[in-house]
């Protein structure tokens, strides 16, 4: 992860950070395995937050899929 003097980085930078999607961030914000505060519309993550991530294995985020409970998805 390349060295930064931000305390904090949006999803675009997080995700250039790491070499992953945007999309892939906001998965891991969305399951809460990876933490983000929002301040006003801008979505931020702490670097280190950024940094304990990496320290733990992560499996990819899966959303979950509905259930109306008549058997189908």
């Amino acid at each position: 992860m390349e060295q930064t003097n931000k305390i904090a980085v949006s999803v675009r930078e997080a995700a250039a950070m790491l070499s992953i999607s945007p999309r892939s961030i906001q998965n891991y914000i969305r399951a809460k395995t990876l933490p983000a505060r929002k301040i006003g519309r801008r979505t931020v993550i702490p670097v280190r937050a950024l940094e304990a991530f990496l320290r733990t294995d992560q499996p990819s985020p899966v959303l979950e899929l509905k259930d109306d409970g008549d058997g189908t998805r």
